[in-house]
């Protein structure tokens, strides 16, 4: 195998491992958000809560951050298929 096949499958593995990584940040964003109404009914709220987090002062909308990273994961997946298909 050449040096450059190889180069191309490392990069591959490389974009692969970061999709997998942010596919796991939003299972335990859910986690998170299950935890927090978990937390909200134990406190006998009668509104289920916004999740947010604090930052910079203000607040982050967490689905937000879902969305940025959904679209990041498609990206990535869409450029893994790509270089595959390349290498073939």
């Amino acid at each position: 195998m050449s040096n450059a096949r190889r180069k191309k499958r490392r990069e591959i593995k490389v974009l692969s491992n970061e999709s997998t990584w942010l596919q796991k940040t939003l299972f335990a964003l859910q986690k998170a958000e299950s935890a927090r109404e978990k937390w909200s009914e134990l406190q006998e709220e009668d509104e289920e809560p916004d999740f947010v987090l604090p930052y910079d002062g203000g607040e982050l909308e967490v689905e937000l951050v879902r969305e940025a990273i959904e679209t990041r994961i498609t990206e990535l997946m869409g450029e893994v298929k790509e270089r595959r298909r390349a290498i073939r």
